[in-house]
């Protein structure tokens, strides 16, 4: 077995933004990310830590909400937050600079580093990249809300928990995301560096960058500077205990906002492993799609953009880079489930710097019933797909075939934001002022998806009333996948869908074997034959059809 031998040794200055007069135009963009900052997160409730710099120069910094509820503490720029998912970077660059030294390829099989774990057929480029097939022991059902959670597990006895379940598609055949990967991924970095995972991201990438405040620390541990964490459920609650044994090389690291802000610089510019390397990581596939390693590509208001999320137990993160504009973004969060999440909040932050605001940051105008009545009516998208514009008592509701429906709210006359969103649509009129088309413009995109205007009605989903016996054909409880329920009920006549760990809402009949909840973009096709209980159902949203059998 190839065993690690070398250590690089560099160190790398970063600069913080010195104290110089600023400029109006950086004075009003420091005010509205403060002003974000101040709505998204209250004073008194959980909250998170934003850093954003630009060249290498920090450009505004700041936390809001509490560390510890209970103790009254506030949130510090110098507190330390567990990363979650960020932490596959971390892993991916480390599996990345062994390779670049020659400790190992990239078609390396698993069998081949890890002696001990008959997987001859995958590589580490498949664990990487989420394509491997092996399930995700974080899909186990029960797993991540039992007291499985808790315990303190060694590699072997993780990766054994990992080898019980059985694959869930040949590697390389799909992606899927997937942690028993990287957990697989901290086992090859510790099989060649003879150091535990963490010790040797610590040692042999971290130090040497300067960056001090990133380490993996057990959970019961003393760590000064380390938040409670918290997760939402109407409000904030103590998040459950895990061990931090648990997330492994896949969400185990924790960070100061600012050491992670110092590790996007050193990664994208090429001080952690060299660039060819380094654009591995944000390589594209047919099958991996935007997934590199550790990594995804996007934009952001027509920028390319890396990215990356993270959510755990009380913890929420987001790190963008945006590579032109060598702009880093960091939201580190101790609130997990909350809305609006850190990416959205990290997305309106950076279009902020960009000075590119989405036009949620304006005010909400309102319009006359006229003004509103011109935009209603049915739009075809080029694909064919429709959507709708309508009133609900003054509401305007936007509407996509097989979507959710979304309340949206005007920012201008011709200028409409849907409700809590970066989603947008801007109003095209001839001229005669008449509404022939909208162009949507969804997360990110620069270019608008147009629809042009075939209808000034909207067309109503017919409902239709089921009598006992045909509603209770359908009730009763369908498997999505292990662990993930939907049940159908009724209440005082109305018939209820409730998906696990989630609220239930109202499902109206279309026909005997179908219900539907346009708001929710859903619709479900149960399977009947002659007078027996539906056998199973096809859950259609969001372009997905998902079979279900009844258990």
């Amino acid at each position: 077995m190839r065993k690690l031998s070398i250590t690089l040794s560099f160190s790398i200055l970063f600069s913080i933004t010195a104290g110089c007069a600023s400029t109006p135009a950086e004075d009003r963009q420091q005010s509205q990310f403060e002003n974000l900052l101040q709505q998204t997160y209250a004073a008194d409730q959980p909250g998170a830590v934003v850093v954003i710099s630009r060249d290498n120069q920090v450009v505004y910094s700041a936390a809001r909400g509490m560390a510890d509820i209970e103790l009254d503490v506030p949130l510090t720029k110098e507190h330390i937050l567990l990363l979650a998912s960020l932490t596959k970077q971390y892993t991916a660059a480390a599996i990345l600079q062994l390779a670049q030294q020659g400790h190992l390829t990239l078609d390396d099989t698993v069998a081949e580093l890890l002696p001990d774990i008959e997987l001859p057929d995958i590589t580490v480029h498949q664990l990487l990249n989420h394509t491997s097939g092996i399930k995700s022991y974080t899909n186990i059902p029960g797993y991540w809300t039992d007291e499985r959670m808790r315990r303190d597990l060694t590699t072997e006895q993780l990766i054994e928990v990992i080898m019980a379940e059985e694959a869930d598609f040949a590697p390389g055949e799909d992606m899927r995301y997937n942690n028993s990967g990287y957990v697989l991924l901290g086992a090859i970095i510790e099989q060649l560096s003879d150091k535990p995972w963490y010790e040797y991201i610590a040692e042999d990438l971290l130090q040497p960058a300067g960056i001090e405040h990133t380490r993996f620390y057990p959970a019961a541990d003393i760590v000064p500077g380390r938040v409670s964490g918290y997760d939402y459920q109407e409000g904030p609650v103590n998040t459950p205990w895990i061990s931090m044994t648990q997330p492994h090389a896949a969400g185990a690291l924790s960070a100061t906002a600012l050491d992670v802000d110092r590790w996007q610089r050193a990664l994208h510019q090429g001080h952690i492993i060299d660039s060819e390397w380094l654009q591995l990581m944000t390589r594209e596939d047919d099958i991996s799609g935007s997934y590199g390693y550790g990594l995804v590509t996007g934009s952001l208001r027509g920028q390319p953009a890396v990215l990356h999320s993270g959510g755990v137990n009380g913890f929420s993160s987001f790190a963008l880079w945006l590579p032109e504009q060598q702009l880093s973004v960091v939201v580190l969060s101790n609130y997990f489930l909350y809305q609006p999440d850190t990416q959205k909040t990290a997305f309106r932050l950076a279009a902020i710097a960009l000075d590119q605001p989405f036009p949620i940051e304006k005010e909400v105008v309102q319009l006359s019933a006229e003004q509103l009545n011109k935009v209603t009516g049915t739009y075809e998208i080029e694909s064919g797909t429709k959507r709708t514009l309508h009133l609900q008592d003054g509401q305007l509701i936007s509407h996509r075939e097989g979507g959710r429906s979304v309340p949206v709210e005007a920012v201008d006359e011709n200028q409409f934001v849907l409700q809590n969103s970066l989603v947008y649509f801007e109003t095209l009129s001839n001229q005669e002022g008449k509404v022939t088309g909208v162009n949507f413009y969804q997360l990110g995109e620069a270019e608008p998806e147009y629809a042009e205007k075939v209808s000034d009605s909207v067309e109503t989903r017919l409902r239709i009333e089921l009598d006992p016996e045909q509603m209770e054909r359908l009730m009763g409880d369908y498997e999505i996948q292990p662990g993930f329920i939907i049940s159908i009920a009724t209440s005082n006549g109305q018939i209820t869908g409730q998906a696990t760990g989630q609220p239930a809402f109202p499902l109206y009949a279309e026909a005997e074997d179908v219900l539907y909840n346009d708001e929710h973009g859903i619709e479900l096709r149960f399977e009947l034959e002659a007078d027996q209980p539906a056998s199973g159902l096809v859950l259609h949203q969001a372009g997905q059809r998902i079979p279900a059998s009844r258990l």
